[in-house]
């Protein structure tokens, strides 16, 4: 198994030479992707407008040359999970895992990452998510405190809802005329 993920990492590192062409919106946008705002409105009219490919496509290194977990050691995992993250930060794609979360614990999230379909990025970055922001069925259990605070968060402006209903409630159907002679 060790020549065979050697010769994985080797395909993996020819992967990261391919740079692909910008998609057109870029010229005809003629935006700067070296300005920060122009390089998130217009990758996200990218991502948008974008076909999606599944991610063993966009990065060439199809789904069948990676090996099960369950054929590999640990230390493999992990040395796997830096090459693939690496790979996908070079296509523009973000895997979202808690800072301390154990690259041998992330192979398997890659893994089902593989076939799934994402847009390509030519600039930008595009965020994929692991967790549905529930606590009670969070996949990093010990690792992530996100859940907590989004429920948290979600427990807070309940709180505030309430509060504001006791207290009348908010109008939604403001008077358009009063709103447009306000002195701005």
């Amino acid at each position: 198994m060790k020549r065979y993920i050697e010769q994985l990492i080797e395909d993996i590192h020819k992967a990261m030479q391919r740079v692909n062409p910008p998609h057109e919106i870029w010229e005809e946008s003629e935006a700067d992707p070296t300005n920060e705002l122009e390089l998130e409105d217009i990758s996200y009219l990218e991502q948008f407008l974008g076909e999606a490919k599944r991610i063993a496509d966009i990065t060439g290194i199809d789904t069948n040359l990676l090996p099960p977990a369950e054929n590999l050691t640990q230390k493999e995992k992990a040395l796997l999970s830096r090459e693939l993250e690496k790979l996908l930060l070079h296509f523009n794609f973000v895997p979202d895992f808690p800072k301390k979360y154990p690259y041998h614990l992330r192979y398997p999230f890659l893994l089902d990452l593989w076939d799934e379909e994402h847009v390509p990025l030519s600039f930008g970055e595009s965020r994929i998510e692991f967790c549905d922001f529930d606590e009670e069925n969070c996949p990093f259990p010990g690792y992530c405190d996100v859940c907590r605070e989004v429920n948290a968060q979600m427990r807070f402006d309940d709180e505030q809802y309430r509060k504001i209903k006791e207290k009348g409630g908010i109008d939604w159907n403001p008077d358009i005329d009063e709103l447009l002679n306000l002195p701005f």
